[in-house]
């Protein structure tokens, strides 16, 4: 049932893009107007729901689409990447004769959202800034890729398992509300086409259900010993003994299982066809 669900939430993203790239070509074919654009988003966990998270700083695209000219209502996209931990950390891991290994193990982690919104303005058209509210609804994709050094000395265990991916994806919904200014109507000496327009807001966003990501900023060199209680919120990779071909699993990372709730700011530019 969950890669059934997965399976159809990717295919319905590829046809929410799809069905907006057309709309967009439509749109100029007939003059009305498409804006482009990138920003910068700052991700701000709700301590309360995601204590374990930390702020995820990035870089977004947006597009949007006003099905008539100088409309006050646009549907509008937006996608970003972004990360909030990379870290090498020496580990130790023990095994069952007592004996131990040391090797570095590297963590990178991030988040990604896919947004769609219908944007609605707020002031006439003419003014140099308008506000908009935006109700939101899309989906958050958090990654991890924790990469396990192979140790050099020939007497210890090696992992078979050096490249490790931890990801989980979730709905979200929420809103955005914020504020356009027309770099033509607020300095007419400097800037003559009125597309040029700088943004900056703030949102809200909330998870459907929870959530499972790992946290860099939370790890440390702990002895990892194989006889560890592993849980649903351990993240284990295998090792190999070379003297004995034993294998031993070991705790590599915690995986957080909290809601979704975060608070956003975005700054960005975009471009009025």
């Amino acid at each position: 049932m969950a890669h059934f669900l997965k399976k159809a939430e990717k295919l319905l993203v590829m046809k929410t893009l799809i069905l907006f790239l057309s709309l967009i070509l439509i749109g100029k074919s007939f003059g009305q107007q498409t804006r482009i654009g990138f920003f910068v988003p700052i991700d701000l966990p709700v301590k309360s729901s995601m204590p374990k998270m930390s702020t995820v700083g990035g870089i977004g695209f947006t597009s949007s689409y006003s099905p008539f000219f100088h409309a006050p209502v646009s549907l509008e996209l937006k996608a970003n990447i972004g990360g909030y931990g990379s870290r090498t950390i020496s580990q130790t891991y023990q095994f069952d004769d007592g004996s131990q290994t040391i090797t570095d193990v590297t963590y990178s982690s991030g988040m990604n959202k896919l947004l769609i919104g219908s944007k609605i303005m707020v002031g006439g058209d003419y003014r140099a800034i308008r506000g908009y509210i935006t109700p939101q609804i899309g989906t958050a994709r958090f990654r991890s890729r924790i990469a396990i050094a192979d140790p050099a000395d020939s007497d210890a265990c090696h992992p078979l398992d050096t490249d490790i991916r931890q990801k989980d994806r979730g709905w979200v919904y929420g809103g955005e509300i914020g504020a356009e200014i027309v770099l033509s109507r607020l300095l007419p000496n400097r800037v003559s086409d009125e597309g040029h327009t700088l943004f900056f807001s703030a949102s809200y966003l909330r998870g459907f259900d929870h959530f499972e990501y790992v946290n860099v900023k939370y790890m440390t060199d702990e002895i990892h010993t194989t006889m560890v209680t592993h849980t649903t919120a351990d993240l284990n990779a295998e090792f190999i003994n070379l003297n004995t071909n034993n294998i031993h699993e070991h705790k590599v990372a915690e995986v957080y299982h909290t809601p979704f709730e975060m608070i956003g700011l975005q700054f960005g530019y975009v471009y009025r066809f």
